[in-house]
């Protein structure tokens, strides 16, 4: 009688992974070495983080770590649900990113520093103006002004980011329109401009760059740069993304409200680190410089996010903004300063209540008429020339 050989039994992990035990904890080992080592030369001052890379790691020791099941429908669950969670975070980030991307009015640019504007002729439309407002011929939101300016023409130049063109405010009611009604009201015998030098997304350094690029050629008496807590973000803008993640900038707000209390915690890191300097403290000292050869007068004046008004974090940040405007000699005004004693929810659009830097029409009156005294109070005021 023939001998029957029973088949050898096969190690435990070879019936669920074609790697043996040794190198799949070999490579979990050099995986996580990797990982620790990217974590701990991580450089501070450069503010992205990587959320993909722990995600990959976690996946893959979430996969091989089913394996200790025996049971194959439980294994195979947990598997797919793993899978399923990836998968639907790549689905965000696509969406999230083509969601916000403005590919329909926005160019790039050969300027390295300026990285990308508007696109001249190109129609922004928006709740607030659905008929849409016109990209002028220097690649502004604005109206088309006489060049060069006229004479008895008082003009100034407002540098900031999106919320000079938030399309869900009305264009004739944004704050740089209410900021030249105010000043004609106080200049009766001159006719004001107030000219939109603004695009979204850009931070300090790119508002200035901006003004030597297309600004001057209004020759401003004044300008004003109306800071936004994101303008110390070293990002590129046209992209609203947090690191390399397009949907941590819609999350991360709740992240940081729920950590600290204070939507301010969300711009905070920004403050902490070299990019400050490099994008606001540096950009500020370029102005100052700008406003000897050009001989125009420069204010700098920090605008309020959607937070409680007296909010420690924000002031803190507003503060530091102001500051380092002062030390480049720059006249100041903290904008917030005119909310105290407000509900900040009377200022927020309907439906909005993560949109911290963009305030409705109420909070534009409020911003414009805040600058317009600002203004007035300057040393050299223009109402007293």
């Amino acid at each position: 009688m023939a001998e029957v050989h029973e088949p050898a039994r096969r190690p435990p992990f070879a019936a669920w992974w074609v790697f043996g035990k040794r190198s799949i904890i070999g490579l979990l080992g050099v995986l996580a070495a990797l990982d620790a080592w990217a974590w701990e030369s991580t450089d501070p001052d450069f503010y992205l983080p990587d959320v993909f890379r722990p995600l990959a790691l976690a996946c893959l020791v979430g996969f091989v770590a089913t394996g200790l099941l025996r049971a194959h429908l439980p294994r195979r669950a947990l598997r797919t649900l793993l899978l399923v969670v990836v998968g639907a975070v790549l689905v965000l980030e696509a969406q999230a990113r083509f969601a916000d991307r403005a590919v329909d009015r926005i160019e790039q640019t050969s300027d390295v520093l300026l990285r990308y504007r508007y696109r001249p002729g190109a129609l922004v439309r928006g709740a607030g103006d659905p008929e849409g407002v016109s990209v002028n011929h220097l690649g502004l939101l604005d109206l088309e002004r006489t060049m060069p300016r006229p004479a008895g023409v008082y003009r100034v130049v407002v540098l900031t980011g999106s919320i000079a063109n938030d399309p869900s405010v009305p264009f004739a009611e944004r704050f740089f329109r209410r900021l030249e009604t105010q000043l004609q009201a106080s200049m009766p015998e001159r006719r004001v401009e107030v000219v939109n030098v603004s695009c979204e997304g850009y931070n300090t350094l790119q508002q200035v760059r901006a003004l030597e690029q297309v600004g001057l050629q209004y020759e401003p008496d004044l300008v004003v740069v109306a800071s936004m807590l994101t303008a110390a973000s070293f990002q590129n803008g046209g992209y609203r993304r947090v690191g390399n993640s397009f949907f941590a900038f819609r999350f991360l707000p709740l992240v940081a409200m729920a950590q600290t209390g204070s939507a301010c915690s969300l711009f905070a890191p920004l403050y902490e680190r070299y990019t400050f300097d490099l994008v606001v403290r540096n950009s500020f000292e370029r102005l100052a410089l700008l406003g000897r050869q050009h001989h125009f007068q420069a204010l700098v004046a920090v605008l309020p996010v959607l937070e409680r008004f007296d909010d420690p974090v924000c002031v803190r940040l507003y503060d530091q903004v102001l500051a380092a405007a002062k030390q480049a000699g720059l006249p100041t005004l903290r904008v917030p300063d005119a909310f105290l004693g407000s509900r900040w929810e009377d200022f927020m659009k309907p439906g909005q209540r993560w949109d911290l830097s963009h305030p409705n029409a109420a909070g534009h009156r409020r911003i414009g008429d805040s600058l317009a005294a600002g203004v007035l109070a300057l040393p050299d005021a223009p109402a007293a020339r």
